[in-house]
């Protein structure tokens, strides 16, 4: 191996864990060897990118490099996901979640990549509950069995709003909707905000959010929680059930969908560097500072590394792959 000058030798050694003499025989050379980057495939300012640069913060502190976020949003992240898999490298990531990495797939012939063979997990990140909310006036009750128990009898084809044709929310709403035999018109919206407007409006009878973009409207009284799709209710809604609560009348019995993301890195990266980078996240997911911050979001913080990440895209690949096979759903 080519030995280091004493400068280099300088610079890298605070991206080390443990500081080995760097020009004696064999060593390896100090990795990150500059600046990496972070590919968000969603809009700058939202909590998806305000919970990828706090982890960025906190993971190139401990790799002794800047990690600069890249935002790339389009297509339910199937923009950013191509980006990442055409141009990316060794010292590029993904915040790779349930769209880009389960549902594209499923309703895209050529999504452009492969989840398990184009991307490299790292850990999971966090899960995010999402919430069924409804408009009382429009549904005439304010309880979830009732509402879908006149849907059942009376009312087949009411309308439910989602963030957009294929998103997890909709993919989550159909779900519900074939195992209680619900029959219901699927509406998309081009986002969580016109679709939360509409359902405001009566436009539509229930809409599936994620829990942290839902809260103000709960909160201020707009509209009506209905049910959580965590295995466990919230803290944030401890009065409000979870969608396995409502029992086996509705065949709803032990359900759970909940919205997740992680970071992924590059398919060239060596298993050395991927190390580095498990270290890393690993190490920021399980400082305290992090993790409050992360809960405060209305994320739920995880970790668990490679393996456990691996088998959690795998799943989920396969269940949303079904959903919409017998929901015979089709990509715009």
């Amino acid at each position: 191996m080519t030995r280091l000058t004493r400068r280099s030798a300088l610079l890298g050694a605070a991206a080390l864990p443990v500081a080995a003499p760097l020009s004696s025989p064999g060593a390896q050379e100090a990795w990150p060897t500059r600046d990496l980057r972070l590919i968000v495939p969603f809009p700058a300012g939202g909590t998806t990118d305000v919970m990828a640069r706090l982890l960025a913060q906190e993971m190139g502190q401990r790799l002794g490099r800047s990690i600069i976020v890249e935002n790339l949003a389009g297509a339910g992240g199937m923009v950013g996901a191509q980006r990442f898999v055409r141009d990316g490298n060794d010292h590029t990531m993904f915040l790779s979640q349930i769209a880009s990495n389960a549902i594209v797939p499923a309703l895209q012939r050529n999504a452009g990549y492969d989840p398990e063979r184009d991307f490299r997990p790292i850990t999971l990140l966090v899960t995010v509950p999402n919430v069924w909310i409804g408009n009382a006036t429009r549904m005439g009750t304010r309880d979830a069995r009732d509402y879908m128990r006149r849907v059942r009898a009376d009312r087949p084809g009411r309308p439910f709003g989602s963030a957009g044709n294929g998103t997890s929310t909709h993919l989550t709403g159909e779900l519900i909707s074939q195992l209680a035999g619900l029959r219901m018109q699927h509406i998309p919206f081009r986002g969580a905000a016109p679709a939360m407007t509409a359902l405001i409006a009566g436009d539509i009878d229930v809409f599936l959010d994620n829990l942290p973009t839902a809260l103000p409207a709960i909160r201020g009284g707009l509209v009506v929680p209905l049910a959580v799709t965590s295995a466990e209710r919230v803290p944030e809604l401890p009065d409000v059930p979870t969608v396995s609560e409502l029992g086996a009348e509705f065949g709803l019995a032990g359900f759970e969908a909940v919205a997740w993301f992680g970071l992924s890195a590059h398919a060239s990266i060596s298993d050395a560097h991927l190390a580095r980078l498990v270290t890393a996240a690993e190490g920021a997911m399980a400082d305290p500072n992090v993790r409050r911050q992360l809960a405060e979001r209305g994320t739920t913080p995880a970790g668990g590394g490679p393996a456990r990440y691996a088998a959690l895209i795998r799943t989920e690949r396969e269940r949303w792959a079904r959903v919409v096979r017998e929901g015979n759903i089709q990509a715009d």
